[in-house]
């Protein structure tokens, strides 16, 4: 019983293998998982995307980058609340062409 399991195992793992070699989609999805094994194993990489997201949120969180985003944040409510509704005349068409 044992003999024949590792052999099904085995024929299965053959198939399963002829399989992935004609699938174009598993080959580009094996070719994805190298490509990210390769940018996440490379040290020097994570390091400066680990510091670009700090540089980043330090920036954000300044009291000048709060006082930019307040500042935005108080003129779209000074041009988009008012209640007035702006429209435009247009000059009526002369029909006697």
């Amino acid at each position: 019983m044992i003999i024949g399991t590792r052999m099904t195992g085995n024929v299965f793992e053959k198939k399963l293998n002829k399989m992935i070699d004609k699938s174009p989609t598993a080959q580009r999805f094996i070719k994805l998982l190298e490509k990210t094994d390769k940018i996440f194993g490379d040290e020097q990489a994570v390091e400066q995307v680990t510091r670009f997201f700090k540089e980043a949120a330090d920036l954000v969180s300044s009291p000048e980058a709060k006082q930019f985003f307040k500042n935005v944040t108080d003129l779209m409510k000074e041009l988009g609340g008012s209640e007035k509704k702006v429209s435009l005349k247009m000059p009526k068409k002369d029909r006697r062409r």
